[in-house]
């Protein structure tokens, strides 16, 4: 019979770690927003943060998409595939090299996008009403900096981390 072993005061606590209490406040808010845009729009996570993506960079390439929707090649090539399909996004080849074709939103995507829009923001309303002023400024400043350090520790990788912790 196997023991378990006792509970320990002493290292990571989940419901206290700050990345993890990051991704529940985002996973909350997220649910909500994404019940409607799969409900009414018929897309996925991948295909959302993609029109988001293209709403704001006009003819990005799968490789930009990938980099600021944090989403493998894989799942970029099948969120921009559910987008052309919707009519929400076309895709243009590359003048010189096929596989760096641009994807650009349509104007039933760019109405798509508006709805969604409109719920997420009022859901980042109602989020920030909960803060003053103040924590609102310094709240955005702490996420400048934890966004960077955390791009840091991302490049780094998990071996640096171990090595700054002393952990063999």
């Amino acid at each position: 019979m196997k023991q378990t072993a006792p509970v320990s005061d002493d290292g990571l606590k989940l419901s206290a770690w700050l990345p993890y209490r990051l991704f529940l406040v985002a996973a909350q808010v997220a649910r909500p927003l994404e019940r409607f845009y799969g409900e009414t729009f018929g897309l996925s996570q991948a295909g959302w943060r993609i029109l988001a993506v293209i709403a704001e960079r006009d003819a990005a390439n799968a490789s930009e998409i990938g980099r600021a929707c944090a989403l493998d090649p894989f799942a970029v090539s099948r969120g921009i595939g559910q987008l052309v399909e919707l009519g929400f996004a076309v895709r243009r080849s590359g003048r010189t090299d096929r596989r760096f074709a641009a994807v650009s939103i349509t104007r039933s995507g760019r109405a798509a996008f508006n709805r969604i829009a409109t719920l997420g923001s009022a859901i980042e309303a109602r989020l920030l009403a909960r803060l003053s002023e103040t924590e609102r400024v310094t709240l955005d400043s702490a996420l400048a900096r934890l966004e960077g350090e955390s791009a840091r520790i991302d490049a780094d990788g998990w071996r640096a981390l171990r090595d700054d912790a002393g952990t063999p």
